[in-house]
């Protein structure tokens, strides 16, 4: 940690830094992933409760449930870190870090996996449409799957740059100094 006397002895005023519009970015897209993973739960609650009891589908429903629920406790972990980061409290500087480096890896992970299914689908699509075993009309589904699945792969690779760069901006002497130590 290099920090010259000139940093300790004064605070500049910050003017517009992009990594606290990265953090707000972050803080919205959690907001809007909490919101979502809630309804999903609502719906698959309603799914369940309409199950008897012996039925083989109630697994499948309650894993899909543990998964939401997981998510739904990442996303709010970033509400909260993000909104300390905004706050410009301490304690969220260092768990911002190491969030947007988990959330990279997550990033970097879904990317790859999408690019493979997209991979998967240019080859398989057209074999079966030539094998007969596939209508025009569903290679016309295969292929917006695969522009998703390729938007999707583009997206996750960007929020790998945009998370990477994050997490070393806050590492940052400059960026480190704008943080305070909670007062109690």
């Amino acid at each position: 940690m290099l920090i010259s006397r000139s940093d300790l002895g004064h605070r500049k005023k910050t003017g517009f830094a992009w990594w606290r519009m990265i953090v707000w970015m972050l803080l919205l897209v959690a907001g809007f992933g909490c919101v979502q993973y809630v309804r999903h739960v609502q719906q698959l609650w309603g799914v369940l409760q309409t199950l008897p009891a012996g039925d083989s589908d109630i697994d499948q429903v309650r894993v899909m449930l543990a998964w939401d629920a997981g998510y739904f406790v990442v996303a709010f972990a970033v509400i909260v870190v993000s909104a300390g980061c905004i706050l410009r409290q301490a304690w969220a500087r260092p768990a911002l870090r190491v969030l947007s480096l988990a959330l990279a890896v997550w990033a970097a992970y879904r990317a790859v996996v999408a690019w493979y299914q997209w991979h998967m689908l240019t080859v398989i699509g057209p074999a079966l449409l030539a094998m007969g075993r596939s209508t025009p009309g569903q290679l016309a589904e295969t292929q917006h799957m695969q522009n998703l699945l390729l938007i999707s792969a583009g997206v996750g690779a960007a929020a790998v740059v945009v998370l990477l760069w994050l997490a070393w901006q806050l590492g940052q002497p400059a960026v480190r100094l704008q943080f305070r130590a909670r007062s109690f």
